[in-house]
């Protein structure tokens, strides 16, 4: 029925944003100089596909401002968790880098998105 419908739907829909984020964390997870904040792993049972990090010895709004120019929209801040930000002593660097990706994603642009940020990290 409809609802069986929508579950293999929604199934297909997180494998696929599983897969996006699999993609860029693996990337991030190889750069001595990248923190990635929360959970390494891309299964859904352990996150969604929005991936936040900070660089060491840059500012956030840098990379967001560079990533920009490849017509690649990423953001920067503390993403109304100012009180986490501040613990965790970010406020210095603008917070932190966030990337959303979802279904309409394609693994072409988070490739895109990585040829964008590998000089900058």
């Amino acid at each position: 029925g409809l609802h069986g419908l929508l579950g293999m739907v929604f199934d297909q829909v997180a494998l696929h944003e599983e897969m996006l984020s699999q993609r860029l964390l693996e990337f991030l997870s190889r750069k001595p100089s990248v923190t990635i904040i929360g959970e390494n792993a891309a299964g859904r049972d352990v996150r969604v596909p929005t991936i936040s990090f900070v660089v060491d010895g840059k500012k956030s709004s840098d990379i967001t401002r560079e990533v920009d120019r490849a017509k690649i929209g990423i953001r920067y801040g503390d993403f109304y968790a100012r009180r986490l930000i501040e613990r965790l002593g970010l406020t210095g660097i603008d917070g932190v880098v966030r990337v959303s990706m979802v279904h309409y994603n394609t693994l072409e642009e988070v490739d895109r998105l990585i040829d964008a940020l590998d000089p900058l990290i």
